[in-house]
């Protein structure tokens, strides 16, 4: 089952209440990517999980709301007790569309990456691969017709 029940947003992000705004990015990436419902056939497990790893970004990213979240007696968290109703932001579907989650985490990791392949590679580059394998058969063949 996707969905775990967690105590805190610290938790929930897999982050230690000591991380940094760095920290606290790199995982909200890292679980957005992997959770994204465009990733996972529009799951709703999946969106759910999204839903709970953005509110726990949304909340200890801003330097104010982490202060207030860590000062208080309970903490909040998802499907749980709350003192508070979480609300996305309106331009949610912007911001945490799957397509620009890729583009931030790819303008910070510019080397390797799971979409370094196939999602990069233009067209010019594909013919380039299949015109230079098909050069490599045909010399192959025609050493072996020789030998």
């Amino acid at each position: 089952m996707l969905i775990q029940e967690v105590s805190t947003y610290y938790d929930l992000l897999g982050i230690k209440k000591t991380a940094t705004q760095a920290e606290i990015k790199q995982s909200f990436r890292k679980l957005a990517l992997r959770y994204h419902p465009d990733k996972n056939r529009n799951s709703e497990e999946s969106k759910k999980k999204f839903l709970q790893i953005v509110e726990a970004y949304e909340v200890l990213s801003d330097e104010m709301s982490r202060k207030n979240y860590d000062n208080s007696s309970i903490y909040i968290s998802y499907g749980s007790l709350h003192k508070r109703e979480w609300t996305p932001p309106a331009d949610f579907e912007y911001i945490y569309s799957y397509e620009q989650i890729k583009q931030k985490y790819r303008r910070h990791n510019s080397m390797g990456g799971m979409w370094d392949i196939s999602e990069n590679a233009s067209v010019g580059m594909w013919k380039a691969t299949i015109i230079l394998f098909g050069s490599l058969g045909i010399i192959a063949i025609f050493i072996l017709l020789l030998g």
